[in-house]
């Protein structure tokens, strides 16, 4: 943990839909230290009751991401605990882009890497360290139709904020990148393709049956991009990355009954 042991008594703080609040409580409960997580009131239950059983208080605020991101600045003001941004952090950004270590690790001619993206720290990390590392593979973002702020960002040339986000992937539910995120996905990510959410409970059935993998509408976001929307050439070797395997009962029978 990048907090000095000085500081840790006062805890962290972050706001998250599920995945990143997971991670800070798991570090913290590593290091000892109180973890308080932000959650949009209608966060996935699956994910809250996973960050309350590694000791985490999880506070339910606002109708989505953005106003739990609120709610949890203003309690850091208040505690002078250390916030922990979703994807605005370097260090976070850091730690998502080992993903992008272990692909190489294991698979050293990949041709192409399908990731999704929600505020856009995990394509940042990954897309980061692989164009630096091998420049000739491609980087391909993935978002849902309902929230597809980086694809807008990127076409307009700067932050573009959604009045409103409709996706039944919370994992990718952000109404805005971040100016770093936006930066890396410039610099490195080289399409963005935008996927429905038919697609994404397509994608999360065919998993199921093919692989046995459980996987939420995050997670099979970019095997959606693969079977919908990319167009793979002969030989080509594509990695995808599955971000997340939490889904409630109530998606994955929708999931299950989509043709």
């Amino acid at each position: 943990m990048h907090i000095p042991a000085a500081a840790r008594g006062a805890g962290v703080i972050t706001a998250s839909a599920g995945n990143h609040g997971l991670g800070v409580a798991y570090a913290a409960a590593t290091f000892a230290t109180p973890a308080t997580v932000y959650v949009p009131e209608g966060a996935n239950p699956l994910k809250v009751e996973a960050i309350r059983r590694l000791g985490a208080s999880v506070v339910p605020a606002g109708r989505n991401y953005s106003e739990a991101n609120l709610e949890a600045l203003a309690a850091q003001k208040e505690t002078g605990a250390t916030f922990v941004h979703a994807y605005d952090d370097p260090q976070v950004v850091a730690g998502q882009g080992t993903i992008g270590l272990e692909i190489l690790a294991g698979l050293e001619d990949v041709d192409t890497v399908l990731v999704p993206i929600g505020g856009g720290g995990l394509i940042g990390g990954i897309a980061l360290y692989i164009k630096e590392t091998k420049p000739a593979a491609r980087v391909v973002g993935v978002e849902p139709a309902g929230a597809d702020a980086m694809y807008r960002s990127i076409n307009a040339g700067h932050i573009v904020t959604l009045d409103r986000v409709n996706t039944i992937a919370d994992g990718l539910a952000a109404s805005a990148p971040s100016a770093l995120t936006l930066d890396l996905s410039r610099r490195y990510v080289d399409e963005i393709l935008v996927v429905q959410e038919t697609e994404m409970l397509r994608a999360i059935r065919l998993l199921f049956q093919w692989e046995h993998l459980l996987a939420e509408p995050a997670g099979a976001a970019a095997l959606a991009a693969l079977l919908y929307h990319h167009r793979a050439a002969p030989n080509e070797k594509v990695v995808v990355v599955l971000s997340g395997a939490n889904v409630t009962e109530e998606v994955l029978l929708r999931a299950l009954k989509t043709r």
